[in-house]
C-alpha cells in the first residue's frame, strides 16, 4: 500500500457518485487531493490549474459525454491516465474509447476494478517516464560531451549537415577548428581533475565568446569547433576568433597555479572549402595544424595548398611508426669541452632519422614525435643506446665522460620514468654518474612540487641534471635555488647574438652570473666562431658545445676525440674527416 498523495480529478455530475468513488480509492490512496468538475470550461479550468495523477470520468453528463472530455485532456495533458467509471456503457461504445487514448472503462457495477486499475496504469505512467527520462539521457549522451555540457562532434555534424541540406539554396557558413596549447603538459603535471577544470573554463570562455550567434562544440580532449553563420564577413570572423584568442591566453587559476594557455585556429568556408561538414572540418583542421606551426600568426583560413603539407605530414607520421620497426633511427654525439683548458668534458646524444629517402631534419620529425606521443618508446630507445654506447667506450678503456640525454615534457610526465632509468642503468652498466639528463626549463611551468619530488628521485640515483635552452622558457627564477640540478645550459639563440668581442651580450653575461650565484654549471650550445667562443669565456663560462669544436658525429669518430681526451685545434680536420 502507498501512502504518497493521489491527485484525482473526477468528471461527474453527481457529487454523491464522486464521494462513492473516493471512498472507494481511500482502501488504496488515504492521501487523496481531489476536485470535481462537470462541464467543458470547468474541465479546462482544473487541467490548467493543476497536473492530476488520474482522472475518473463518467460517461453521459448533461453538459459533456466522456468522449469529449477525453478529447479535451489529451489536447491539454496526454499523459493523464483517463478511465471512464459509467453506469450504462455498451461494449460498441466502450471499444471507441479505449481505442481513442481511453486507458479503461469500468462499470459501476464492478467499482472493485478501479484500484487495480489505477495502479497499472500509475504503473505503467511511471515506466514510460522513466524511459522517456533514459531516452533523453542517451540523447544527452549521444550529442552531449559530459565534461563541458557543450554538444559534441555528431550534434555539431547533424546541425551543420541540416543547415546545409535543408535550405534552397544553402546559407553559407563558416566551421572553426580550434587546439588548446601545451594542454597535455597541464594534464601530465597536474592531473587529469586540474585538466578537466582547465578544458570546463577554457569552454565557457569560447562558449561566451560565440553567445548565440554561432554553434561550440567539444570534439573531446584538447579540440574545439565552432560553426558560425556565413553571414559574418571575414572581419566579423576575425573579430570572433581574436575574442576566442584574448580570452584564451588570460591565465587561469587551477589548484593553486596560475595556467598560461594559447590556442590555434583553423578557419574553412562554405561552399569553397568543402560541401558537407566532414569535409569544411577536415580542411579547418588541416588549416588549424598548419597555424600550430607557423609562430607569426595561431590562426589561418584553409588553402588548397595546404593539403600536400598535411599529406607530407600524415606520410612522416607514418613512416616514424616504420622507423621505430624498422630500427631507422641513430644516435649522433656531439662533444663538449672545458672553454679554458680545451679538455672533453662530455657528449650529448642527438637522435637522427635515416629514412629510405635520406636523413630527416631533427626539427622535421622531433615535434611530430611529441605530438604523437611516439617521444616516449623513441626516448626509451636514446636513452638505453646512449648507455649502452657510452658503456662500450669505457670498456674499451676510453677517456669516461658523461652523456647527455634530452627528455621531453613528455617523457618527463610518464610515470614510469623513475623505474626506466634505473632500469637502463642496471642493465647497461653505466654508473649513474655518467648519464646527464637535460630538461627544458617549461617542465617547471605547473606543479612544482612534483617536479621538484620527480628531480630529487633522479639525484638519488646518481644521474646529473642540467637544465637545457634556459633563458626561452617561462618558469619562474625562483624554481632554481629548489631544483636539484647541476647544469645551465645557455641557448643558442643568445650564443647567436653574439657578433663582436665589444657587445655587451647582456642576456649571456646574465645567465652565467646567475649560474655562479647558485653554484652551478654553466654551459653554452652552438658556439661557431671565435669571437663568440672568446666573449663567452671572458665572461666567465665554462663549458661549451658547438661547430666551432665540433658537429654531431657518428659513435666511431667521437672515439677519436675521446682516444685524445681534449680539443685540438691543429688536427681537428683529421679529427672530423
Amino acid at each position: 500500500m502507498t501512502h504518497n498523495l493521489l491527485k484525482v480529478l473526477f468528471v461527474e455530475d453527481s457529487e454523491d457518485d464522486a464521494l462513492l468513488l473516493l471512498e472507494a480509492l481511500h482502501t488504496e490512496y488515504p492521501n487523496i487531493f481531489h476536485d470535481r468538475v462537470d462541464s467543458a470550461r470547468t474541465l479546462g479550468e482544473a487541467l490548467a490549474r493543476e497536473k492530476w495523477d488520474v482522472i475518473i470520468c463518467d460517461h453521459n453528463l448533461p453538459d459533456l459525454d466522456a468522449t469529449s472530455a477525453l478529447r479535451i485532456c489529451q489536447e491539454r495533458c496526454e499523459d493523464i491516465p483517463f478511465i471512464i467509471v459509467s453506469g450504462l456503457i455498451s461494449e460498441e461504445l466502450a471499444a471507441s474509447v479505449m481505442m481513442n487514448g481511453a486507458s479503461d472503462t469500468i462499470s459501476k457495477a464492478r467499482i472493485a476494478r478501479l484500484v487495480p486499475a489505477i495502479r497499472r496504469e500509475l504503473h505503467n505512467k511511471s515506466a514510460i517516464h522513466q524511459l522517456s527520462d533514459a531516452r533523453e539521457k542517451i540523447n544527452r549522451i549521444a550529442y552531449r560531451d559530459q565534461l563541458t555540457g557543450l554538444p559534441n562532434r555528431e550534434f555539431l555534424a547533424m546541425q551543420v549537415n541540416a543547415l546545409l541540406n535543408g535550405a534552397a539554396p544553402p546559407p553559407n557558413l563558416v566551421v572553426l577548428a580550434i587546439n588548446i596549447s601545451r594542454f597535455l603538459q597541464i594534464q601530465g603535471a597536474l592531473g587529469i581533475e586540474a585538466a578537466n577544470i582547465t578544458l570546463q573554463m577554457i569552454a565557457e570562455r569560447i562558449q561566451n565568446c560565440i553567445g548565440d550567434s554561432g554553434l561550440t562544440a567539444r570534439l573531446g580532449g584538447d579540440r574545439f569547433a565552432v560553426m558560425l553563420p556565413g553571414n559574418l564577413n571575414n572581419g566579423a570572423i576575425i573579430e570572433k576568433i581574436r575574442a576566442i584568442k584574448q580570452n584564451s591566453v588570460q591565465p587561469l587559476m587551477i589548484s593553486g597555479h596560475e595556467l598560461f594557455l594559447n590556442c590555434n585556429i583553423g578557419i574553412s568556408v562554405y561552399p569553397r572549402d568543402g560541401r558537407d561538414f566532414h569535409e569544411l572540418f577536415v580542411n579547418a583542421e588541416t588549416a588549424m595544424r598548419t597555424a600550430r606551426t607557423e609562430k607569426r600568426c595561431n590562426y589561418l583560413f584553409f588553402d588548397s595548398s595546404m593539403n600536400s603539407v598535411d599529406k607530407e605530414h600524415l606520410m612522416l607520421e607514418h613512416g616514424l611508426h616504420r622507423a621505430i620497426q624498422e630500427e631507422e633511427f641513430l644516435l649522433h654525439y656531439q662533444p663538449q669541452f672545458d672553454l679554458r683548458s680545451g679538455k672533453l668534458v662530455g657528449v650529448e646524444a642527438l637522435l637522427r632519422w635515416n629514412s629510405p629517402a635520406g636523413l630527416i631534419p631533427p626539427a622535421k620529425f622531433i615535434p611530430l614525435l611529441e605530438e604523437t606521443r611516439l617521444i616516449l618508446p623513441v626516448g626509451e630507445w636514446v636513452m638505453r643506446k646512449a648507455c649502452e654506447q657510452n658503456k662500450a667506450w669505457q670498456d674499451a678503456g676510453l677517456l669516461p665522460v658523461p652523456v647527455a640525454v634530452n627528455l621531453s615534457a613528455i617523457q618527463f610526465q610518464q610515470t614510469d620514468l623513475i623505474p626506466m632509468v634505473r632500469r637502463i642503468l642496471n642493465e647497461t652498466g653505466l654508473p649513474a654518474r655518467f648519464l646527464e639528463l637535460e630538461i627544458t626549463e617549461n617542465i617547471a611551468m605547473h606543479n612544482e612540487e612534483l617536479i621538484i619530488a620527480t628531480l630529487t628521485e633522479l639525484r638519488a640515483i646518481g644521474v646529473n641534471l642540467a637544465i637545457d635552452d634556459f633563458g626561452t622558457g617561462y618558469s619562474s627564477l625562483s624554481y632554481l635555488n629548489r631544483f636539484p640540478v647541476q647544469k645551465l645550459k645557455i641557448d643558442r639563440a643568445f650564443v647567436k647574438d653574439i657578433t663582436d668581442v665589444k657587445q655587451e651580450c647582456s642576456i649571456a653575461k646574465a645567465i652565467i652570473s646567475l649560474a655562479h650565484n647558485l653554484n652551478l654549471g654553466i654551459i653554452a650550445e652552438g658556439v661557431e666562431t671565435d669571437i663568440q667562443a672568446s666573449v663567452l669565456r671572458e665572461s666567465g663560462c665554462e663549458e661549451v658545445q658547438g661547430f666551432l669544436y665540433s658537429p654531431p658525429m657518428s659513435p666511431e669518430k667521437v672515439e677519436i676525440f675521446l682516444a685524445n681526451g681534449a680539443f685540438d685545434a691543429e688536427n681537428f680536420g683529421a679529427l672530423i674527416a
